[in-house]
């Protein structure tokens, strides 16, 4: 062996880089405890061992290994490749490029080791360090083999991520993979091997008894330990876990054994089912749980039913995410889900988020969703899908995508045009912290057509904003275009009485107008200069107090081709004269919405109302003209 100043610290300036390049070249062992590489080109050839207790490879300097490198920390903002191999003591901090093109990459510490760096490729990865390897990047890729020596750890620190496209050996079993979850967000990990054992954490953020929906990333974990509910039945002590059950339809406790249907007769496994969506509520805030056993891989399909009585919840399955990194709701391969109900040429899926107290939902074929639902379903998130018919959901690795792992909840066109779809979002929150709520207007489609259902809150002190629609309650609606909808009534409940606020979102610049009406108040707001409407509510309100406007409001003359009169029996409305559809709205003096007639055909229309001595407005719109007008009735 050949020892070059081993007790000499190398600082390689100008002067010494031609000479620092033939030893390397030469079949040589060196060892130096510091390099630093200021701009120079460092090749270790196939036949040569260096060993270096740092490396500090500066911007713009470039080592090549195809040899062995022996080292304790490497420093890197330059780059570094070749197909040697690294036995790496410390920590890799890189900036730069760091692609291992077939070599192998050992981490054989006896302390604990970080890997903090950029855009990363490694061929081979070891991890060989019994007090622990974290990975502390995002962008790093292994293209070989990832391979845990039994007894060591690999972590995957809270969001970050790691793309394994070739395999993973895990010989240190469920200790020896871990991906780490805290309140900074969840590890992410894509891969496509099969019998991997780890261990995957998720951070549950909130007070104690929030609901949360979960999803387990592994195939082999039992409802036990602190998964298991501890307490009497139905008196809210320990854990709730509740299952949907659609035919019925109810929520199922994980402790009745005794109320049809028990938790046994549509549970019939101690485990976590993949694919299937659980409701888990703690008793202790902000809990950091465990999925232990093997990673689910590959595809994973779940059984929907569509058998309930109530329409209102008919065809809704509770089902999650069952991988390791987040799914794409939008992903164009990797999804089999044609029995879902069909809304604006996509599929909907919906969310409980506890932060606003209510659902949100996103549709595949769409660019917005609502209450901070996005088309990015988290690891370990559970979410509701609404199917035609009894049948089946399947999702495969193709689904997977390192984007959106702490999503955790926490023009006319239509997918095959190319004009852009103009989205308008409203929230309504309640200054007293009882929740928020969204809807979405989009318009640019083809024609008018129901969006999203809305999914009520299971707190009857939540706000609920919702549009109607064809008898239907409607988180989302997808419409033509503002000439055709220049009116849309928007549907409010206040859970509590109290003071609320209506916001619209950063979407709405595409809009000439934008008019708010409130029926109670006889306020009009222009959102376009005042985004925020604050007003009081009570829960006895009517649901129809606010209507939006996408045109100016006008009001025609009473010489306009309608003829509203009372007649001592009933209020006539006479609509001989114009052509087409139109819309009939009757209000009292309060505002409250009395009688809604849609589409109404070009006939006298007769309406019976039954209070007598009092005022009512009646309201004739059509393409975005309305004629209003008085009426005594006596």
């Amino acid at each position: 062996m050949k020892n070059l100043n081993k007790h000499t610290i190398f600082s390689l300036k100008w002067i010494s880089i031609a000479l620092l390049l033939l030893f390397l070249e030469l079949n040589l062992e060196i060892q130096a405890q510091y390099i630093s590489n200021n701009g120079a080109y460092i090749s270790i050839s196939s036949d040569t061992s260096v060993r270096i207790n740092t490396i500090n490879n500066e911007n713009a300097a470039t080592l090549s290994n195809k040899g062995v490198l022996d080292v304790s920390t490497i420093q890197n903002n330059g780059n570094i490749a070749g197909n040697g191999v690294y036995n790496i003591t410390g920590n890799i901090i890189s900036t730069g490029e760091f692609l291992n093109q077939s070599g192998t990459v050992n981490m054989q510490g006896t302390s604990a080791q970080t890997m903090e760096m950029g855009a990363t490729t490694f061929y081979n990865l070891t991890i060989d360090n019994a007090a622990a390897v974290t990975l502390n990047s995002e962008q790093t890729v292994l293209t070989n083999i990832l391979t845990i020596n039994s007894g060591k750890i690999f972590k995957i620190e809270a969001a970050k991520n790691l793309t394994v496209t070739g395999t993973i050996a895990n010989f240190g079993g469920t200790s020896g993979l871990v991906l780490k979850s805290n309140n900074t967000g969840t590890a992410s990990l894509i891969h496509n091997s099969s019998d991997v054992l780890g261990t995957v954490q998720r951070y549950i953020s909130g007070a104690p008894e929030e609901w949360h929906f979960l999803s387990a990333p592994v195939s082999d974990q039992s409802i036990s330990g602190s998964w298991n509910p501890t307490g009497t039945y139905g008196d809210g002590t320990g854990y709730d876990l509740y299952i949907f059950n659609e035919p019925t339809p109810c929520w199922t406790y994980q402790l009745n054994t005794t109320v049809a249907p028990t938790w046994a007769s549509i549970h019939p496994t101690l485990n976590f089912i993949e694919g299937r969506g659980y409701l888990y509520a703690a008793q202790a805030p902000n809990p950091t749980k465990e999925f232990i056993g093997l990673l689910n891989n590959g595809d994973i399909s779940y059984p929907l039913t569509s058998e309930s009585p109530d329409p209102d919840v008919k065809g809704f399955n509770l089902i999650g995410n069952p991988y390791t990194a987040a799914i794409d709701w939008k992903a164009s391969t990797g999804w089999t889900r044609a029995g879902l109900v069909s809304s604006g040429g996509g599929y909907d899926m919906w969310i409980w988020n506890p932060a606003v107290n209510n659902y949100g939902v996103y549709n595949s074929n769409a660019n917005s969703g609502t209450n901070g639902v996005t088309q990015y379903i988290a690891p370990t998130q559970g979410y509701f899908v609404r199917t035609a018919a009894n049948g089946s959901i399947t999702m495969s690795n193709a689904t997977q995508v390192n984007t959106g792992a702490s999503n955790w909840l926490k023009a006319k066109h239509i997918a095959t045009k190319n004009a852009e779809i103009n989205s308008f979002k409203v929230r309504i929150t309640s200054e007293e912290g009882y929740g928020s709520d969204e809807v979405l207007l989009q318009f640019g489609f083809p024609q008018n057509e129901p969006g999203a259902l809305k999914l009520f809150s299971e707190n009857e002190e939540a706000p609920s904003a919702y549009f109607q629609s064809k008898e239907q309650n409607l988180s989302v609606r997808y419409l033509t275009d503002v000439d055709e909808n220049s009116e849309i009534p928007l549907q409010f409940h206040a859970g509590k009485n109290g003071t609320y606020s209506l916001q619209i979102g950063t979407d709405s610049s595409s809009f000439d107008f934008l008019l708010l009406a409130d029926t109670k108040t006889d306020n009009v707001t222009n959102l376009k200069l005042h985004p925020t409407y604050k007003f009081t509510a009570d829960r006895n309100d009517s649901k129809d107090r606010f209507r939006l406007h996408f045109k100016p409001i006008t009001e025609e003359p009473l010489n306009a081709p309608v003829l509203i009169f009372y007649d001592g029996n009933e209020i006539n409305v006479d609509l001989t004269l114009l052509d087409g559809p139109t819309d009939i709205q009757i209000f009292d003096l309060l505002g409250r919405l009395i009688i809604n007639k849609k589409e109404a055909t070009a006939s006298v229309h007769r309406i019976q109302v039954y209070q007598k001595h009092a005022v009512f407005i009646v309201v004739v719109m059509r393409k975005g003209k309305a004629y209003k007008r008085k009426i005594l009735v006596r």
